[in-house]
């Protein structure tokens, strides 16, 4: 678990507007996501816990929120492109999972760290993206 926690930037990643095209975000979100959340928007998640408690703060050009989950337990939030949906997290071995449901998608985000990298495996309604963060 303690892997996870700290503050992280992206560095780099693959397939993302594939991905968001395949979950549904419109075109003209879609450009605003790769100014704001693309390989060149130092865009940043905080990741803290206290024990099953999680908090996830992302950072973006556009602003910040944070999300605050029980592993184990489902939560309400939205996209951060603000479109309703349910997330369950859970860990397992060194895979911190989340599972994304809204009206027309669903969306399995793996992370897994390796050193000071921190790599999140996003699939959603059959495509897949990879997304590459580290730690600062």
């Amino acid at each position: 678990m303690a892997q996870f926690t700290g503050t992280w930037q992206i560095d780099n990643s693959t397939g993302f507007d594939d991905y968001m095209k395949a979950i549904g975000v419109p075109d003209d979100r879609r450009q605003q996501a790769m100014q704001t959340l693309g390989d060149s928007s130092k865009m940043t998640y905080k990741i803290s816990n206290d024990g099953n408690d999680w908090t996830f703060g992302v950072t973006t050009s556009a602003g910040s929120r944070d999300i605050k989950f029980t592993l184990g337990t489902e939560i309400d939030t939205t996209t951060l492109d603000g479109r309703p949906l349910k997330a369950l997290y859970t860990l397992e071995g060194n895979n911190l999972t989340e599972k994304q449901t809204g009206p027309d998608f669903e969306s399995v985000n793996v992370r897994t760290v390796d050193g000071d990298t921190m790599t999140m495996v996003m699939t959603g309604n059959g495509v897949s993206c990879t997304r590459k963060y580290k730690k600062i």
